[in-house]
């Protein structure tokens, strides 16, 4: 099946080539999807197959921290409402957090629960914010001139020594080089970019 930025997926077995990449069990969601080989992309930066990941099925502890809005429909069109207490509540009835037992127990019996919808928001303004400044634009401009038309993505890369890095992919025919800028202190420089998201040059102004 195919997947979609935002899905919550897991995966049911361990893979040579992503060894210690992933917490088996644990869920992760999808933050971009690709043309390419392992088009799926979760939150910890790792890439995968279609073959490897599955969705995650919905749990109790998902119920308790989900958003306020979440709307849970039963099987006999019963429909609860997280409001701003965090109960589930409706014109008739309401739960608070001690009895969402009972709803886990309804999510795990089948049938008992048949859709849980979190909101969607739509944006209706947002301010433009420069990732980079002029001096970074300058010298990313200046590394990236001979192959801008090959570049696929930069990312910024934050180690436990409080070092960072700027990382380019470069595609290459049918393969990609990773190119690595000499390190650098955390919050010194590339601030305003997110660590281990790929963005465009169109994103970063280049």
């Amino acid at each position: 099946m195919k997947f979609k930025v935002g899905d919550r997926v897991k995966f049911a077995k361990s893979f040579i080539e992503h060894t210690g990449a992933v917490e088996l069990g644990k869920v992760y969601k999808i933050i971009k999807t690709d043309g390419s080989f392992a088009p799926y992309k979760v939150e910890n930066g790792e890439w995968f197959t279609t073959a490897e990941i599955q969705l995650a099925e919905y749990t109790y502890e998902d119920l308790k921290k989900s958003p306020i809005g979440t709307k849970i429909t039963f099987e006999n069109g019963e429909v609860l409402v997280k409001d701003d207490d965090g109960n589930y509540s409706n014109k008739k009835r309401w739960r608070d957090d001690s009895d969402l037992k009972e709803l886990k127990d309804r999510i795990n019996t089948l049938g008992k629960i048949i859709k849980i919808e979190e909101p969607t928001y739509t944006t209706v303004y947002e301010a433009k914010v420069e990732i980079l400044d002029e001096a970074e634009k300058r010298y990313l401009r200046d590394v990236i001139r001979p192959f801008r038309d090959r570049v696929r993505s930069i990312e910024k890369f934050i180690f436990s020594t409080g070092r960072a890095k700027i990382g380019i992919t470069v595609k290459n025919n049918d393969n990609y080089w990773y190119i690595n800028l000499p390190p650098f202190k955390k919050d010194t420089m590339y601030k305003n970019m997110e660590e281990d998201k790929e963005y465009t040059l169109e994103e970063l102004g280049l």
